[in-house]
C-alpha cells in the first residue's frame, strides 16, 4: 500500500475518532434524561415554576420526544409562542445533526477496526493513536475557550453561542410570558449540560492520551528488548 494511501487513512481515522467522541460527549445530555430530573429539586425548579414535580418530568419528556423522536410537538403542560416553537425546532437540527455524525463514525470507526485487524499496514500504526490525539485536542481547545469565556462573562458567551449556531435569528430569547417552560430550564441546567460534554470528553481524551503513552513506552522497551538479542 503506497504512502499517501496509508497517510490518508491514518488522517482519516483520527477525524473518525474525534467525531465519535465529540458526538457521543454531545449525545450525553440528550439521551441521559434523569440528568435534567436531578436539576429539578437542585434548582427549586418546582417552586420557580409553580408546577409539580411530575408535570416537570412530563412535559420535559413530551418536549424530548418531540425533539428527538419528531413526535407531534409538544410542551406538557407549558403553553409556547411561535417563536418559542421555533427555536426549539432549529435544536432539533443540530440533534439530528449529532445523531448523524454519531451513527456514522461509529460505523466508520467499527469498520476500520475490524480492516486493521485484517490488513495491519492499511494506517501506518505506529503514528495512527498520536494522530488522534492531536485532532482531539483541536474540539478540547475550542471548548475549553468557551468555557473560559463562559467564566469571563456568562451571558456574552451564551449570546456568541447562539449566534453561531443560529445565525441572524433572534428566537433564542425567550418571553417568559410566552414560554414560561424557560423557567423550568434554568440557565444551571446549560451550564451544567456543557460541563457533563466537556467533562466526558476530557475523560475520554485523557484515556486515549495515556494509552497512547503506555504503549509507546511499551514498544519502546519491546524495541530494546529485541534490540540486545535476548
Amino acid at each position: 500500500m503506497n504512502n499517501f494511501v496509508k497517510s490518508f487513512n491514518t488522517l482519516f481515522f483520527g477525524l473518525i475518532v474525534t467525531l465519535f467522541v465529540l458526538s457521543l460527549s454531545i449525545s450525553l445530555p440528550l439521551f441521559i434524561r434523569q440528568f435534567y430530573y436531578w436539576h429539578i429539586d437542585l434548582y427549586n425548579i418546582v417552586e420557580i415554576t409553580g408546577v409539580s414535580k411530575e408535570n416537570l418530568i412530563f412535559s420535559f419528556n413530551e418536549l424530548m420526544d418531540s425533539l428527538m423522536f419528531f413526535k407531534p410537538f409538544s410542551e406538557g403542560v407549558f403553553p409556547f409562542s411561535e417563536e418559542g416553537k421555533s427555536h426549539f425546532l432549529d435544536c432539533q437540527v443540530l440533534f439530528v445533526l449529532d445523531y448523524v455524525v454519531l451513527i456514522i463514525s461509529f460505523v466508520l470507526l467499527v469498520i476500520y477496526l475490524i480492516a486493521l485487524r485484517k490488513n495491519k499496514n492499511l494506517i501506518y500504526r505506529p503514528f495512527n493513536m498520536s494522530i488522534s490525539v492531536i485532532m482531539l485536542f483541536i474540539p478540547l481547545l475550542l471548548i475549553g475557550a468557551l468555557g473560559t469565556y463562559a467564566l469571563i462573562d456568562l451571558n456574552g458567551a451564551y449570546a456568541f453561542f447562539h449566534k453561531i449556531f443560529f445565525p441572524g435569528k433572534s428566537n433564542w430569547v425567550f418571553d417568559v410570558y410566552k414560554d414560561p417552560i424557560i423557567k423550568a430550564l434554568p440557565q444551571e441546567f446549560f451550564i451544567n449540560c456543557g460541563i457533563l460534554i466537556l467533562g466526558s470528553y476530557l475523560t475520554i481524551y485523557l484515556s486515549i492520551l495515556i494509552f497512547n503513552i503506555k504503549r509507546k513506552i511499551t514498544l519502546g522497551g519491546s524495541k530494546v528488548y529485541y534490540a540486545k538479542g535476548v
